[in-house]
């Protein structure tokens, strides 16, 4: 990998074609037949990936559904078990060809909820066919930083709706603390902290993970699986475990880091990180798996501030979510947050309670999704989110594997080794 990577949209789009097996040349009118639906409409949707955080998807919208907000049209995974599953739980039609969900007029929107190699492929044919799109994070795969900005074109062309599934995002206390710092409430920002620390086990990052109703070739289509990943035969670890394996995923640095750089971000206003360094290492579960038991992240944006975030599944012991700036810090604990004052810069000063006014979930960030399929709003974790998100994770485990610093140029938009 080389020290400079320029972002090339036309050339990730041209290998997400070929890897997607012509995905991305779906009928040319439809987009223009895609369905318009009405405020008061049930939005008609499908999910693709049926694993765990798929069934996860299909138990959210089952509840939506029962409120008259959507119907579950249809249901894909390469792997019968999981199909016959998901149609069991939804009634929903099987489907095992990504492709035939997003060829079908009935369909508004998909969730997504495969690997992370396959987020940008299927999210940009389906933002191509008309589709409004719930992605899981990461928004992208980490290794193809041209993938998050192909993406955020494909949604302004398409004049659709991009969800990315940090479903904390739909919590109200980070739009209200947002506002009291925006407000001045903290000062000049100066530096933040989080982290998503767990230990035990964790069957999706272990490599001994099976079923053996698993048959690929019989009832498992595993080239569909790997799509544009590197070929290699079928290993049941790779195929269940496929966040520990870099052709697949970045670790628990593209899997835990969504849910708390998204919300700093947005809280702090924060666009493109400057500066990303990484380290940690693979300490205590050397059990076949190729990522990091624990990875630390630290981030330098354009005039401040710092961030420092941490992840593992080797210890559970973390550091509280913390927003510091000159005059206040911000803590998030219990019912909301508290901003503390600096005495030495404000004076005697009280703290200030800030009570969140709706709770995050899954169930509330696909309402939110919906709700913006209907009104054509911006969603809570929407699109240039993830891409601000995608470019530090990104440089983060390109830093961790190759040992160098990176920067990133926002006007450019390139990212360079220091």
């Amino acid at each position: 990998m080389g020290g400079s990577d320029s972002i090339n949209r036309r050339e990730f789009l041209r290998k997400s074609t070929v890897a997607a097996a012509g995905a991305a040349l779906l009928s040319s009118t439809a987009a223009a037949s895609a369905r318009v639906v009405g405020a008061n409409d049930r939005v008609h949707m499908a999910t693709i990936g049926c694993g765990g955080m798929g069934h996860a998807h299909l138990g959210a919208l089952a509840s939506l559904r029962a409120q008259g907000l959507v119907d579950i049209v249809s249901v894909c995974d390469v792997w019968d078990k999981r199909v016959q599953s998901a149609v069991a739980a939804t009634g929903a039609k099987g489907v095992r060809d990504y492709r035939r969900v997003l060829d079908d007029p009935d369909v508004d929107a998909v969730s997504i909820a495969t690997p992370d190699h396959w987020h940008a492929p299927m999210a940009i044919a389906a933002l191509d066919a008309g589709k409004d799109v719930y992605c899981e994070k990461p928004m992208t795969y980490w290794k193809d930083l041209s993938a998050a900005r192909a993406v955020v074109d494909a949604v302004a062309r398409n004049h659709r709706v991009l969800q990315v599934g940090t479903q904390g995002m739909s919590d109200s206390i980070w739009e209200q603390v947002g506002e009291r710092i925006k407000a001045g409430a903290v000062g000049q920002l100066v530096h933040a902290q989080a982290s998503d620390m767990r230990n035990g086990p964790l069957g999706v990052y272990e490599p001994a993970s099976n079923d053996p109703d698993a048959k690929p070739g019989i009832n498992l289509n595993w080239n569909m699986w790997l799509g544009p990943a590197p070929r290699r035969p079928y290993d049941h670890g790779r195929f269940f475990a496929f966040r520990s394996f870099w052709d697949y995923s970045g670790g628990i640095c593209t899997d835990f880091f969504p849910h708390t750089l998204t919300p700093l971000i947005r809280t702090m206003g924060l666009t493109f990180p400057r500066r990303a360094s990484a380290s940690g290492g693979l300490y205590q579960l050397r059990d076949g798996r190729e990522v990091p038991d624990i990875f630390n992240l630290t981030l330098e944006y354009p005039g401040g501030p710092s961030v420092l975030l941490i992840a593992a599944v080797a210890c559970s012991q973390g550091i509280p979510m913390l927003i510091r700036g000159h005059q206040a810090a911000v803590t998030f604990d219990g019912p909301g947050a508290t901003i503390r004052p600096e005495p030495a810069v404000v004076g005697n000063q009280p703290t200030e309670e800030v009570t969140r006014e709706r709770a995050g979930s899954l169930e509330a960030h696909f309402e939110d999704f919906i709700d913006c399929v209907r009104t054509r709003k911006k969603p809570r974790s929407h699109e240039l989110l993830g891409y601000y998100v995608m470019t530090a994770l990104h440089m983060g485990v390109r830093s961790y594997l190759e040992n160098r610093v990176f920067e990133f140029d926002a006007q450019t938009e390139r990212v360079r080794a220091v």
